[in-house]
C-alpha cells in the first residue's frame, strides 16, 4: 500500500494565542503515527498496515485489521485536555505546509474540559459516524481527511 505522505494538526486559541496540541501523519507506506504537543509528555501512537498498533501508554502492541483492506471505523486516540491552554501546551503554531488543520476556538466550548478523539473510517463511507451525531455535545466538531486512506476523523467537543 503506497499512499502520498499527509500531516495534519490539530491547534487551538484561547483569543490570545494559537498553539499545537496534537500532529498526524500517514506515511508513504499508509501507516499512521501522532503525538500530543505538550510538555513533558511523551503519548504517541502508530497503526502501521501490517495492522500492528502500539501506544506508547502500554508498552504493548497489539494488532488489528490491516490497513490495505480497511474496513469500518476504528479509533486511534481520545483524549481530554483542560481549557487553559498555557497550562498544557508550550508550542505556539507557526504556518506552515500542511495537509490540514484543526481549529479549535477554546473561547467557543462550553465547558471546562476539551475532548480530542482521532478516528479511521472506511473511504467512501460517511455514515459511519451516524454514532457521532447521536451523541453529540451542542459544541461538537467533526472533521473529515479524505486524502488520508482510510479517511481520519477528528472530533472536538467540551464535557
Amino acid at each position: 500500500m503506497e499512499v502520498e505522505p499527509k500531516r495534519v494538526e490539530i491547534v487551538a486559541t484561547d483569543g490570545e494565542e494559537i498553539r499545537r496540541l496534537l500532529w498526524i501523519e500517514q506515511s508513504k507506506d499508509g501507516s499512521f503515527y501522532w503525538g500530543l504537543v505538550i510538555p513533558k509528555s511523551d503519548v504517541h501512537s502508530s497503526y502501521h498496515t501490517s495492522g500492528k498498533f502500539h501506544f506508547s501508554i502500554y508498552h504493548k502492541s497489539s494488532q488489528r485489521q490491516k490497513l490495505s483492506n480497511f474496513k469500518g471505523i476504528a479509533n486511534l486516540a481520545g483524549l481530554a485536555v483542560i481549557k487553559n491552554l498555557k497550562k498544557i501546551t508550550y508550542k505556539p503554531f507557526k504556518p506552515k505546509k500542511l495537509d490540514g488543520v484543526v481549529y479549535v476556538d477554546f473561547r467557543a466550548m462550553k465547558q471546562h474540559t476539551i475532548n480530542i478523539d482521532l478516528f479511521l473510517i472506511e473511504q467512501g463511507h460517511p455514515e459511519l459516524l451516524q454514532g457521532f451525531l447521536k451523541r453529540a455535545a451542542p459544541d461538537l466538531q467533526i472533521t473529515i481527511f479524505t486524502a488520508m486512506k482510510p479517511w481520519l476523523v477528528v472530533d472536538t467537543q467540551s464535557f
